[in-house]
């Protein structure tokens, strides 16, 4: 508890470096591009378009109601899912800067985090403007997505500690973990309905963590309604549990990252 408050009042008392790192992230990502910006909408967004559109073909469905289903599952899982791989570089890529000054550790996956949030977050009002125009109806179900951000960031964040520190130790894991996520796209309800899955597949989809995620954000967006409250709840078990497990690694393991860059 005691170095849980310390890192604490560190990251709080050097916050203005947190900013600077999360500014320096969104400039690096985009410099020396004639949209720049512009490719933060313009990226998750054609690809979501190009998915839909293979998909929709291949499972004979109405491109509209596909659309909006699949959009509804991509936010969640390409915030997840850049934040788990970016994270894997967060202490590599600043090796110079953290073998030169001394700054919290914690500083490198939240600067991820961030950066990786406000990517989603513009990309999410881009959709809104897709989803309209493609005839959907926006509902009051869509006040519950901020708390989704929220509950979705804390487990992406428990996650992003293990991988940030796991990766410090040993570089193959930043390929694995990869590899690992495209594994996992396939797992995750998003291109399709879990209740469509039986059987051996389906008993992966309820074991996996990402799963109720997808339907915090799926109820607003596609349907209109408020998940329920059995999948908030369980989603905020797993978020918690997260961040409790990737404090405690982070917290025992984190003075040794100088010494292994």
């Amino acid at each position: 508890m005691h170095s849980l408050m310390t890192m604490m009042r560190e990251v709080i008392a050097t916050r203005s470096v947190l900013v600077q790192l999360i500014r320096q992230l969104l400039i690096l990502r985009y410099r020396r591009t004639m949209l720049g910006y512009l490719w933060t909408l313009i990226n998750p967004l054609l690809m979501m378009t190009i998915t839909a559109l293979v998909f929709s073909n291949l499972f004979k469905v109405e491109l509209r109601t596909f659309a909006i289903f699949m959009f509804a599952g991509m936010v969640p899982w390409n915030f997840f899912n850049a934040m788990v791989v970016q994270s894997s570089h967060a202490f590599i890529t600043n090796e110079g800067l953290i073998k030169k000054i001394y700054l919290p550790k914690m500083l490198f996956p939240l600067s991820v985090a961030g950066a990786t949030l406000v990517d989603s977050v513009l990309s999410l009002c881009a959709l809104f403007l897709i989803i309209v125009l493609i005839g959907g109806e926006p509902s009051w179900a869509l006040f519950f997505l901020p708390l989704a951000y929220v509950i979705l960031f804390f487990f992406a964040l428990g996650i992003s500690m293990i991988i940030a520190i796991a990766t410090a130790f040993y570089r193959d894991l930043q390929h694995m973990i990869t590899i690992a996520m495209q594994a996992l796209f396939f797992l995750t309800p998003i291109i399709y309905d879990k209740s469509f899955i039986v059987g051996g597949v389906e008993m992966l989809l309820n074991l996996n963590p990402v799963t109720p995620f997808i339907d915090l954000f799926r109820s607003p967006i596609r349907y209109g309604e408020w998940p329920e409250m059995m999948t908030v709840l369980h989603s905020i078990e797993i978020a918690a549990a997260s961040m409790i497990v990737g404090l405690f690694f982070f917290l025992r393991l984190e003075k040794k990252i100088v010494f292994r860059l």
